[in-house]
């Protein structure tokens, strides 16, 4: 059996970058806030404290003094508590007005900032709990915190540009003056510095400036392959540690910007978040393997070494890789697990987005499915993030086009490469994954013997008329209003199918399930099954190995293993 999953996500640092806060969610479904604190020896969990309430939205930020701050939200309003080592918790208050929490500045009575719309709050144990401090014309952007100050991302001018709020003199100024002509942005602070970035000619260039100083423009770093995310600046401020992409893999490398010479950080196939902390005591983030759940890493020695899981020895789960398979426009990367050409089921698992791209990081679904007998297939096809911009625009104008495309050409693949009594694959997709799996189970109805859809839409236009105003805006910037209609050709599925949704879904509206479950019972399908989880929203399955997740993986490897062995 695989071992019991902690599932980690929200995570933030603290401004000195010597605590961190994460939400954690263990197998059985209990949500926990934890705090954690960095040492000589690595990363040590201080204490976990029961996270009640909805998770939606759910946030957390690390007090300096050891606490932690949490949000959660019920309908019409956020709520904030605040939550001690020993357990003791009190409740701030709540707004009606969605914030985003960030960690404060060492300043008396301070938790944390918050940031609604275009106005910036100090978050504090006295009343009000929120102190406005700064307001600005536009909508405020990245925002890094120091001992002192925020260095705030606002519009000026119809431009970004970086300005700093300085509590202890009740200001605002520009953080670069002159202020520079070109789009401007805020990335993170550290070693007394402020990382920028600035849009030219089309390009971004990183920069620097200290709080008072002039406008120090970074060379390189080049000949990176992949898409390149700063996320820490060393104590002295002479090193950035950058996140590099490499398909469905991260590496971490080291930059120094005075010799401008590089140096990979060691590590195994992983997922890295964008996110990390360097602190005197060493460079911490959080990380991902194939085995291993999304936790704390730590550098020592060039290599990134993995926090110990508190409670408890871990046990690796199933080993992951990845395998690149011929496309009909090139090469398709995929996630695998298991070995697809034996006679076991085998599910291909379509993500969502459609910009985004299936890593190498633990997932724990995979995991029950492996765990299940079924092997996985997670493709990175046309219209995934992570292998430049043709591959990402390739299904702009054209939903259910290219991308459809290279999952037939796929299925065909397995299938040739199977035993001739092998069944044939699955498809498994979650959100616009889900709108992908139904169209290939539609469009080849002999070549797939299930289709699990998880928080699926019947078309475009439909999802348009319901979605709220981001879901829109993707849509209006994809191009895909044109798209295919599962109302129209949904009826042409003839394997098993499994339609899931939560019930509160905040990005796809149930209604689409609901329709698509109708559409397909008016039809005449007779293998129809629909879950509603009521106390969930857009991330129904989430990161543990709930009921939802037991029953994927039990209906996929019982519909599509061999008939010999039912």
């Amino acid at each position: 059996m695989t071992a019991p999953v902690v599932a980690r996500g929200g995570f933030r640092f603290s401004s000195d970058g010597r605590r961190a806060a994460c939400l954690a969610t263990h197998d059985d479904g209990r949500r926990y806030a934890e705090a954690w604190q960095m040492t000589g020896t690595g990363p040590r969990l201080t204490f976990r404290a029961e996270a009640a309430g909805s998770p939606l939205m759910a946030q957390v930020i690390a007090v300096p003094d050891g606490r932690v701050l949490r949000t959660w939200h019920s309908p019409g309003r956020q709520t904030a508590e605040l939550i001690a080592p020993g357990g003791d918790r009190r409740t701030l208050g709540w707004t009606s007005t969605p914030m985003r929490l960030l960690p404060g500045y060492a300043r008396a009575g301070v938790l944390g900032l918050g940031v609604a719309g275009s106005a910036l709050y100090e978050l504090r144990e006295d009343e009000p709990w929120r102190h406005l401090i700064a307001r600005f014309p536009g909508p405020i952007g990245e925002v890094a915190v120091d001992a002192t100050r925020a260095y705030v991302t606002t519009v000026a001018d119809g431009r970004p540009t970086p300005v700093v709020v300085d509590p202890s003199r009740d200001s605002v100024r520009p953080l670069v003056e002159p202020v520079p002509p070109e789009p401007c942005h805020v990335l993170l602070h550290g070693g007394g510095q402020v990382l920028l970035t600035i849009e030219t000619g089309g390009r971004h260039r990183l920069a620097l400036t200290a709080a008072h100083g002039p406008l120090r423009r970074i060379d390189g770093p080049e000949g990176l392959a992949g898409p390149v995310t700063p996320v820490a600046l060393d104590p002295a401020g002479r090193t950035l540690a950058l996140l590099v992409g490499r398909g469905a893999r991260s590496d971490l490398v080291l930059y120094d910007i005075e010799s401008l010479s590089r140096t990979q950080v060691a590590l195994a196939p992983s997922d890295l978040v964008p996110l990390a902390a360097w602190p005197a005591e060493g460079l911490w983030l959080p990380h991902s393997t194939p085995t291993r759940p999304l936790g704390f890493g730590w550098l020592t020695d060039l290599a990134l070494r993995d926090c110990a899981e508190p409670g408890g020895e871990w046990r690796p789960g199933h080993p992951g890789r990845t395998e690149r398979f011929a496309g009909p426009a090139g090469p398709i990367e995929a996630v695998v697990y298991g070995d697809w050409r034996d006679d076991r089921p085998v599910v291909v698992a379509l993500h969502g987005g459609p910009e985004r791209h299936w890593t190498v990081g633990f997932d724990r679904l995979f995991q029950a499915l492996a765990e299940a007998g079924v092997t996985v297939i997670a493709p990175n096809q046309r219209g995934s993030t992570g292998y430049g911009t043709p591959h990402r625009a390739a299904i702009t104008g054209q939903w259910g086009g290219p991308d459809l495309a290279d999952i037939l050409w796929l299925c065909a693949i397995l299938r040739a490469g199977r035993p001739p009594d092998a069944p044939p694959p699955a498809v498994y997709g979650n959100s616009y994954g889900a709108f992908l799996a139904l169209l290939a189970a539609a469009a080849e109805p002999d070549s797939w013997s299930a289709c699990v859809a998880v928080a699926p839409f019947r078309s475009a236009a439909a999802l348009y008329a319901t979605a709220g105003r981001p879901i829109r805006h993707m849509i209006d910037r994809l191009g895909g209003h044109g798209g295919p209609d599962l109302d129209v050709l949904a009826p042409r599925i003839s394997a098993d199918v499994l339609i899931a949704h939560g019930a509160l879904d905040e990005v796809i509206p149930v209604g689409e399930a609901r329709a698509l479950v109708d559409r397909l019972t008016a039809a005449g399908h007779p293998r129809v099954a629909y879950r509603e989880v009521p106390d969930r929203g857009h991330d129904v399955i989430g990161g543990h190995a709930g009921p939802l997740v037991t029953e994927i993986a039990h209906f996929l490897a019982r519909v599509s293993e061999p008939a010999r062995r039912r």
